[in-house]
């Protein structure tokens, strides 16, 4: 997927702009390509699978796999990066340009993954490379996957917009908002219970739930425990009102059961807003110790509850800490601004090693 649906969709969008603006010449095979304003961009070309039924048989992966193993073949790119060990990415690597391929991992790339095809994760010998945002994450590439070729640093990031430091507003939209999949495993059961436990001490606080997905497990679960006034759901049709929800909330919470390198701490941090996240994935590595972060450990609840209540109860001061601190984290990490170079220095390292 490419477009503004998510990490996972923005993430390739965000590497076709910038090789593109690195002078390469980007063709981006995607399954759906779904953009803010309806356009697809300009400076790469976009293709989508000829055949789009039979999605059983996964039709549309072979489909498009198809059509870009011809192109390689036909068109010998100098790199062809894959989004993901899915499979697409299985399809690939049982064609004849398997040993062209470098293969991002998105994932936590924990044992019994679910956006994980288990047959492509065994074919990664056949690679090129693997590409890694993480030291967790490469410890899973190696350890789960058995792989053990080359692995080169690819942090995500996202558009520097030059936001600078937001004081925080005169008045919140929410005091908490999980943007995201509505899906069990993003931990919302736990902060439904989180919120009840919080509203016998706070009775007003506010919980915004947004993102795609069913509400009704979560609504039902609010319905059950008398929170229905503390916790409402939303589904942004845009980034634009995603991430203005998100410049007036009071602090966002990801309790997720696991992660890979999440892309909403960074929008977070990037509007100076503090977080409260599970230490999974390449969270500690990224977040430890920041001012921004209050990370705990996932499917605890009482964990969940501290950390929201002590978010609404400490000072303004302290408050104004955490979001400078939120916004300095965000310029020491985040790469928009480096990215050309740091892409450079992957792409020198790949022409290196293959020319051996």
């Amino acid at each position: 997927m490419v477009g503004h649906r998510g990490g996972g969709c923005l993430a390739p969008l965000l590497l076709c702009e910038e090789l593109a603006r690195l002078g390469l010449h980007v063709t981006c095979f995607t399954l759906l390509a779904e953009f803010v304003d309806g356009q697809s961009p300009q400076d790469f070309e976009i293709v989508l699978p000829r055949l789009n039924k039979g999605h059983r048989w996964d039709w549309p992966s072979r489909c498009l796999a198809w059509q870009a193993q011809r192109r390689i073949t036909r068109e010998r790119p100098d790199y062809v990066f894959v989004m993901g060990i899915t499979s697409l990415a299985r399809y690939l690597l049982q064609s004849s340009v398997a040993n062209q391929i470098l293969i991002w991992e998105f994932t936590n790339a924990n044992p019994g993954n679910k956006f994980v095809d288990a047959a492509a994760s065994r074919m990664l010998e056949r690679t090129r490379a693997v590409l890694s945002p993480s030291a967790t994450i490469d410890h899973g590439i190696q350890q789960t996957y058995g792989y053990h070729g080359k692995i080169l640093r690819l942090p995500f990031w996202i558009e520097d917009e030059s936001v600078g430091y937001a004081p925080a507003p005169s008045r919140f939209v929410a005091d908490f908002i999980f943007l995201g999949r509505r899906d069990e495993e993003k931990g919302l059961k736990e902060l439904v219970h989180a919120t009840a436990e919080v509203s016998r001490r706070f009775p007003d606080v506010h919980v915004l739930i947004a993102g795609p997905g069913s509400e009704e497990p979560y609504a039902s679960l609010a319905r059950k425990l008398g929170i229905t006034r503390n916790i409402s759901f939303e589904f942004f049709k845009t980034r634009q009102e995603t991430l203005s929800a998100l410049a007036q909330s009071r602090c966002l919470v990801l309790p997720s059961y696991h992660e890979g390198y999440p892309l909403v701490l960074l929008e977070a941090i990037q509007w100076s807003i503090p977080f409260i996240a599970t230490r999974v994935g390449s969270v500690p590595d990224v977040f430890d110790g920041s001012k921004a972060a209050i990370l705990i450990s996932p499917k605890d609840v009482s964990s969940l509850e501290n950390a929201m209540q002590h978010i609404l109860s400490e000072s303004l001061e302290n408050y104004a800490e955490r979001r400078m601190g939120a916004f300095t984290h965000f310029g020491r990490l985040n790469v928009a601004n480096t990215i050309a170079s740091r892409l450079n220095s992957i792409l020198v390292q790949i022409a290196n090693f293959s020319s051996r």
